[in-house]
């Protein structure tokens, strides 16, 4: 029977499962790629369907049909270093070095630090810092060859298996078609095969690697913390654990936390992804990891940055695509990155021992929700926008400081789990971030534009709108931002300030925010406060670089606490206050001090 569908269980729920799919969709490429050429492969969907991910084909196969013979180099390389011998690589089987892969990595930072801040664009220099650019998968040999994972050994005995059993490999595969074409498996093709592939195989069953098989790492097998295991270490059939290895170089990102030496492995989890369209966009991400290496990849930032990365890869594949906007709104669902992936699969290996690293969390992190459904290129470019201003905010957080720590603890909150209310708690606690800075000395620190934060809330919290859009709203936010960021910005580039800086302003409005009274006693206190050092500026210096509050703003902002309540009212007051100032409002001020 000829069959367009196969079937991966997910009976880990961690990312052991994703590496099987990617190993099989990456199998089913290379079987129509050596059937029918490179432009005539048929179409390959992965589809989260519940239980298990479906590898859905555009044209059928079966394993009746791999011919006899059959062979291909193994799509994962061997990895060698300076202990392997001659004797221990497998023919016809790609390989890469791992000290040389460091060594170029090591090498072109050197180079591109050199020549930062030379110029080079468009220029001869530009051309020979790409050329010695590492590949974009150098991360995972990197990984790989950590002689601390304690995986190397493990990983090149399976892929090795692939060459070493050549005259096998037809029905290896046809095994695996067998294996997966239905839900359920075929157990008895698997045993079948098992006593065929012994005089073959060093081994038909591999021991689970905490590397492939995270959730069987030993002392992990425990719901509390009260136990250390290794019986749950069960071996696993050669067969899928050469699909993992094959899904490692289609899907694992790894990332080095500089600040505790850990490793963190990100897989992304399909929920309807184009085999094609996820190689071109993991090309992309890995091409932004790359220049995301500041020397500050912290934990949180890690997980911050690898989803906000992910979905602009994304989002310019989109725009690369060469769609118009006619075709944007043929399957516009198929346009928005939370629609074809639904996160990553995280699991960080700690140091524990001076020579191991072990695998000591697993986690999710789902995707930001607030990117909406893409209909024009033009939303394409705006979601870019939004996505390039909180990258810049997150980049300049440090998080070895406690209250850094906190913020990207509650904007992680915010952008893997939709909480709109750590969003808050960071817009809050980012307002005293930036005053601190500025007091410090910085002259510039990156802030929120209001224009951003409504196209993030139009699109992800649409209810919040007629908050956002109200006049009264905007013009209260405006005396928030001239009494606080705006002034602090100006002393810190020694400018008149000319109105003193309301250092606590965000924290009061917020403490009292959980009292309705209370708040809107406070923010009319203000607003009095406000106009009042208006009018005393004026009479003394005949100038004034801020407009006054009307009594109507505080009658709309009280019917905006009693109609949504006074802490979502004051949560959004406080983000768009410590905004930075619109461009035309802006101008409007230079003119003023004109």
């Amino acid at each position: 029977m000829r069959q367009d569908t196969y079937f991966v269980p997910k009976r880990t729920g961690t990312y052991a499962d994703v590496l099987v799919a990617y190993g099989l969709a990456t199998l089913l490429d290379r079987l129509a790629g050596q059937a029918r050429g490179g432009f005539a492969r048929p179409r390959i969907t992965i589809v989260d369907a519940g239980p298990y991910y479906e590898i859905r084909l555009s044209e059928p196969v079966r394993a009746e049909e791999v011919p006899d013979g059959l062979f291909f180099y193994s799509p994962a390389p061997f990895l060698t270093n300076r202990r392997t011998s001659a004797d221990d690589v497998p023919p016809d089987t790609p390989t890469r070095d791992v000290e040389a892969t460091r060594e170029q990595v090591r090498a072109y930072q050197e180079m591109r630090s050199a020549l930062r801040g030379e110029g080079i664009r468009g220029s001869e220099l530009e051309g020979q810092l790409r050329d010695q650019e590492p590949p974009d998968d150098w991360a995972v040999v990197v990984f790989l060859g950590d002689g601390r994972m304690q995986a190397l050994d493990a990983y090149n005995r399976i892929v090795a298996g692939w060459a070493w059993s050549r005259d096998r490999v037809a029905e290896h595969v046809q095994t695996i078609l067998r294996l997966f074409s239905t839900p359920e498996g075929d157990e008895e093709a698997l045993r079948a095969w098992e006593k065929g592939a012994r005089k073959a195989l060093p081994k038909v069953r591999e021991t689970a690697s905490q590397l492939l098989n995270p959730h069987q790492g030993k002392g992990l097998n425990e719901p509390k913390a009260n136990a250390l295991r290794i019986d749950n270490v069960k071996d696993r059939p050669w067969l899928e654990e050469l699909l993992k290895t094959w899904g490692i170089w289609a899907c694992l990102i790894p990332r080095r936390v500089v600040d505790t030496g850990d490793w963190k492995a990100y897989v992304p989890a399909p929920l309807r992804m184009d085999w094609r369209a996820h190689r071109e966009v993991m090309a992309r991400f890995r091409r932004y990891l790359w220049d995301e290496r500041r020397g500050d990849e912290t934990s949180l930032k890690s997980d911050i940055t690898s989803l906000l990365l992910f979905v602009r890869a994304w989002l310019d594949y989109v725009e690369a695509a060469g769609q118009d906007d006619a075709a944007f709104d043929a399957d516009v669902t198929a346009l928005a990155p939370e629609k074809v992936v639904a996160g990553f699969h995280v699991a960080q290996f700690k140091l524990l021992s001076r020579n191991a690293y072990t695998m000591v969390n697993m986690s999710f992190l789902h995707l930001p929700q607030w990117t909406g459904t893409p209909r024009s290129r033009a939303d394409v470019l705006a979601l870019k926008e939004v996505i390039d201003e909180h990258l810049a905010v997150i980049r300049g957080i440090d998080e070895t400081r406690s209250d850094g720590y906190n913020l990207l603890r509650d904007y992680r909150d915010f952008v893997a789990g939709n909480n709109w209310g750590a969003f808050f708690e960071f817009a809050a606690g980012y307002g005293h971030e930036i005053l601190r800075r500025h007091n410090e000395g910085a002259r510039w620190v990156p802030t929120f534009s209001p224009s951003q934060l409504g196209r993030l809330i139009m699109a992800a919290n649409k209810p919040l709108l007629p908050i956002i859009q109200n006049e009264g709203f905007q013009n209260v936010a405006y005396a928030i931002r001239h009494s606080t960021v705006i002034p602090q910005s100006r002393k810190a580039r020694r400018q008149d300030t000319l109105y003193e800086v309301r250092y606590g302003l965000g924290a009061e409005l917020k403490r009292k925010a959980t009292v309705r009274d209370e708040f809107v006693a406070a923010l009319c206190d203000f607003m009095q406060s406000y106009n009042q050092e208006n009018v005393q500026k004026l009479e003394n210096t005949e100038k004034q670089m801020r407009r006054d509050l009307r009594t109507t703003d505080i009658e709309e902002v009280v019917r905006l606490v009693d109609e949504y309540g006074p802490e979502v009212v004051a949560s959004l007051l406080i983000a768009y206050g410590y905004a930075r100032e619109p461009r035309e409002a802006e101008t409007e001020t230079n003119q003023q001090e004109v």
